[in-house]
């Protein structure tokens, strides 16, 4: 009986052990782009970069290798970044609207942008819902 209870203990403590190491992910941007009346642009290109703007720290240094990424949506519109530092980003969005020509062929019928300044934050707690949430518009 007596090796039987000790296993028990040892499976118990070795899962609280691995639940309790939980690491720390870095921010992740999920960036929905939309068209005007509301249509997911899929295949739009999205980029994000450290922006220029007001909001740059004179001292800091950034990693632009890591920092400045592009992706392309799905068909749902969605594009994912995945970030190891607080940051403030330019979001630039390229989409090419497609339509088809009179013989069913796909063809460019318009090029839609759109921008967005967003601000993401590494947070310090064991989280793995470190996301943040932007949509875009493509005009």
């Amino acid at each position: 009986m007596k090796p039987t209870l000790n296993y028990i203990v040892l499976a118990l403590v070795t899962v609280v052990l691995f639940y309790s190491c939980a690491k720390d992910r870095g921010p992740r941007l999920v960036v929905n782009v939309i068209e005007e009346d509301g249509t997911p642009a899929a295949g739009a290109t999205v980029h994000a970069w450290p922006t220029d703007g007001p909001f740059e720290c004179g001292s800091c240094v950034v990693d632009e290798k890591r920092m400045d990424q592009s992706n392309v949506t799905d068909a749902s519109g969605v594009a994912m970044f995945d970030f190891k530092y607080s940051v403030v980003l330019d979001v630039e969005v390229v989409y090419y609207k497609q339509g088809v020509d009179s013989l069913l062929q796909p063809i460019i019928t318009d090029t839609l942008y759109g921008k967005k300044v967003v601000k993401i934050e590494e947070k310090r707690q064991r989280s793995r819902k470190n996301n943040y949430q932007e949509t875009v518009i493509v005009k």
